[in-house]
């Protein structure tokens, strides 16, 4: 009996252990976010970047922030609520405030990119840590808008896309600075990159982008690696 109760001990070790190996394998890849005004909220956040639309890895990218009074959510078409986020001339670009839930959040992001932003905060309906804003599973609806998403998005935490809330609704100017600098690993003064592909060649318009950028990136990578 105490045979199988410390082989049971044993193998339940073994099994969080493997568990707590393969979580600390993943990395949610990250943006900093400064906000330059108000002075009230201003600082540096962390946020977690999309997988889709086009990051600016290496640049930056500073904007005003809005929270819609309608479909706050972005799951459906602004359009349909008259409103717009083109940036008037010779002002800052608009980045859209929107709060997770109820749809894809790729979805949200190409629904606020057809209103004219120029980048897309989603804020957490939960406090926990940052993840990985993916895409859905290919079908026939969601194929017709991810490859055509062109702006950069970032995932917030819920307690700092209250205060965002809070400082827009006071009327207060929010800006900030989305900064991609740091996403890229450089300890040595070198660029480093990991390529990941997908062994299913199979899974709709997303596979057929990849093979497509990896054959368009053939070149550029033995020049790297010279």
């Amino acid at each position: 009996m105490e045979l199988r109760r410390l082989l049971h001990v044993v193998l339940s070790f073994w099994l969080l252990l493997c568990i707590g190996c393969s979580d600390g394998r993943f990395v949610v890849e990250k943006n900093s976010l400064t906000v330059t005004s108000p002075e009230k909220i201003k600082g540096t956040y962390d946020s977690a970047i999309g997988n889709f639309g086009i990051p600016q890895y290496g640049g930056s990218m500073a904007g005003t922030v809005v929270y819609p009074k309608d479909n706050q959510k972005g799951c459906k078409a602004f359009d349909e609520f008259s409103i717009s986020f083109k940036s008037k001339p010779g002002s800052l670009p608009t980045f859209v405030l929107v709060d997770r839930g109820d749809c894809f959040f790729a979805l949200k992001v190409w629904n606020v990119q057809k209103a004219g932003a120029s980048a897309v905060l989603v804020a957490d309906d939960i406090e926990e840590a940052l993840i990985t804003m993916d895409t859905p599973e290919e079908d026939s609806s969601s194929s017709k808008y991810i490859e055509n998403i062109t702006i950069p998005s970032a995932l917030i935490q819920k307690s700092f896309g209250e205060a965002l809330k809070k400082a827009i609704s006071g009327a207060d100017m929010v800006n900030v600075n989305l900064d991609w600098r740091e996403s890229v690993p450089h300890p040595d003064d070198r660029v480093e990159y990991e390529l990941w592909t997908n062994s299913n060649d199979e899974c709709g318009v997303k596979c057929d982008m990849l093979m497509e950028f990896v054959k368009d990136f053939k070149g550029a990578a033995q020049i790297l690696e010279k």
